[in-house]
């Protein structure tokens, strides 16, 4: 039994000291993975913040760009039948919503489903003006119940996106 007692003797101490220094380390290694993690996440939010950022103003570009007053004098309606305007207006709005179909990924769900109402209104307003006007109607006649339209709307679509992409901004601040 000697024997036995002498290595017991060692056993012991020996399995307590490597279970201490076990449990120092892994909790070490924890604090430190814990650590990385946040100076990753850190690191995350400063670059993707500026994205974020940058996605909105882009978004609220957009949506001054497809007003029709914005869209209107960057045309030169006097040459055009109302026909021509309205496809003229039907395509920068669809360009100017590819030209930023990539902002979805930073901006919020609620916010992006905002933003397609607010285009496919402005396209409905367009054709709706459209089917309004008389087939011999000037481009200029057409424009201005365009912007009679948009202008006697209570609150468009594209104000109601507007305020809450700043709500967003707000909240990322």
């Amino acid at each position: 039994m000697n024997i036995f007692e002498q290595v017991l003797a060692f056993t012991v101490p020996t399995a307590m000291i490597g279970g201490l220094v076990y449990l120092i380390l892994n909790k070490l290694l924890k604090a430190e993975n814990s650590r990385r993690n946040f100076e990753l996440q850190k690191l995350a939010a400063q670059t993707i913040t500026p994205a974020k950022l940058r996605a909105y103003e882009r978004m609220v570009i957009f949506l001054e760009r497809i007003a029709p007053e914005s869209m209107l004098t960057r045309m030169n309606i006097n040459e055009m039948t109302a026909l021509q305007l309205q496809k003229n207006l039907l395509i920068q709005i669809k360009q100017e919503w590819e030209h930023n179909i990539s902002q979805q990924l930073y901006i919020k769900d609620d916010s992006w489903i905002m933003l397609c109402n607010a285009k496919e209104s402005m396209i409905q307003l367009v054709n709706t003006c459209a089917a309004e006007v008389t087939l011999d109607s000037t481009a200029l006649e057409y424009a201005k119940h365009i912007i009679e339209t948009y202008s006697n709307s209570p609150k468009t679509p594209a104000s109601a996106a507007l305020t809450l992409l700043k709500a967003d901004l707000a909240k990322l601040r």
